[in-house]
């Protein structure tokens, strides 16, 4: 999947947030139609034309013990069910988030920061694929969000620090602070950076969204189904925060204008 080092292996997070809020955390990726279509099983069969099509095999092997290619990580599924065990992931939400967000981890012998992610794949796309890749039909499931992310938040330590330093550095206003706290709850950090917090990966950095000059609706229409604002997104629909939530996350975003010293 393009010329590249970079091991398809070893993520994220998305988690996944705003344009990216991605899974992560070893939640699956999701990007249901607004009102929550049912998706069918990726097929190991289509998933096979998939990985054609999209030149995986100019970089990766698929046959155990084969180092031909070598410019990626060997994606036998022997290969990536070690690697997942290694890490403690669950092997098709592994796979899925790293084609997704390369780079994270790196396996001992590969170079970071040369395999692009594969953004462009549609969900059914990348459920194809990642069937193909382990073996059996996957399919990409809703994260888990907590019923009340800011209580959440209140009750992790971490989470608490870190949205204090962030009003701090970036002299948020108290009718920002929810929307933070919901951001740092439900995971958004494992695929976005936001003053100096967070996993430096393709998606961008949220610590001055509001120079962007989003308007509350449109940001809360991205949130609720990004596929249906990015035809093709993979990032997960939040949806299920209820629009109360949705609207906060919207005001830290337009509040976030840089990090101060």
């Amino acid at each position: 999947m393009s010329r590249s080092s970079r091991v398809l292996f070893g993520i994220a997070a998305l988690a996944t947030c705003v344009g990216g809020l991605s899974v992560l955390a070893g939640v699956s990726l999701a990007s249901p139609a607004e009102g929550g279509t049912a998706v069918p099983a990726g097929s190991p069969a289509a998933g096979r034309g998939v990985f054609v099509s999209f030149g995986c095999g100019g970089c990766h092997a698929l046959t155990p013990g084969v180092t031909f290619p070598t410019t990626g990580f060997s994606l036998a599924r022997e290969a990536l069910a070690e690697r997942a065990s290694v890490l403690g992931r669950p092997l098709g939400p592994f796979v899925a988030e790293a084609i997704v967000a390369p780079g994270t981890d790196i396996a001992l012998g590969y170079v970071s920061g040369v395999m692009r992610p594969f953004k462009e794949l549609t969900r059914k796309q990348l459920d194809d694929l990642v069937s193909f890749l382990i073996g059996e039909p996957y399919t990409s499931s809703p994260p888990q969000l907590p019923a009340d992310p800011v209580a959440a938040c209140a009750a992790r330590s971490s989470c608490r620090a870190t949205v204090a330093r962030w009003t701090r550095v970036a002299q948020l206003p108290p009718t920002a602070v929810p929307g933070a706290k919901i951001v740092v709850a439900v995971g958004c950090l494992s695929c976005h950076t936001y003053a100096g917090s967070g996993v430096r990966c393709p998606d961008p950095d949220l610590t001055r969204q509001g120079l962007r000059k989003k308007t509350t609706a449109a940001l809360v229409r991205r949130l609720r189904c990004p596929s249906c604002v990015h035809k093709g997104s993979v990032t997960p629909s939040f949806a299920a925060l209820g629009d109360d939530n949705l609207r906060r996350v919207a005001a830290f975003l337009r509040a976030s204008r840089g990090a101060k010293k």
